[in-house]
C-alpha cells in the first residue's frame, strides 16, 4: 500500500488546510501541461490526485488510516511468527548438537 501522506510530504497528523497546500504546490510542480509527453510527471500528477482525493474527506481518510493500521499489525504479526520459527529452529539445532555431542562423548568417540 502506497503511503499517502508521504506521496503528499504531510505528516499523519496533518489537518485539511496543510494537506491542500501541499496538494496545490505538487500539483503546480508536476502539472501535465508543464511536462507535454512526460509519462513520468503524468503518473506523478494522477498519484499526487488520488493522494488527495483520499486524505481531503474525513471518512475516506480514516478508512486509509484504518486500513494501514490493519496492514502495520498483520506486519508485526508476521514479523513475531517469523521470529518465534526462527527461535524454535535455533532451539532445535542446539538441542541437536547437544545431545549428539553427549552421545559421542558417552559412546567413547570423544
Amino acid at each position: 500500500m502506497v503511503n499517502l501522506y508521504q506521496v503528499l510530504g504531510v505528516s499523519p497528523d496533518a489537518d485539511g488546510a496543510e494537506i491542500k497546500v501541499a496538494f496545490r504546490t505538487l500539483a503546480k510542480v508536476h502539472h501535465p501541461d508543464l511536462h507535454a509527453g512526460d509519462k513520468l510527471a503524468e503518473r506523478r500528477f494522477q498519484t499526487i490526485n488520488g493522494a488527495y482525493a483520499v486524505l481531503s474527506k474525513p471518512k475516506s481518510r480514516a478508512a486509509y488510516d484504518a486500513g494501514r493500521a490493519a496492514e502495520r499489525a498483520a506486519a508485526r504479526r508476521r514479523m513475531k511468527s517469523a521470529a518465534v520459527a526462527m527461535a524454535a529452529s535455533f532451539l532445535l539445532t542446539v538441542t541437536s548438537g547437544l545431545a549428539l555431542a553427549s552421545w559421542m562423548h558417552i559412546g567413547g568417540i570423544i
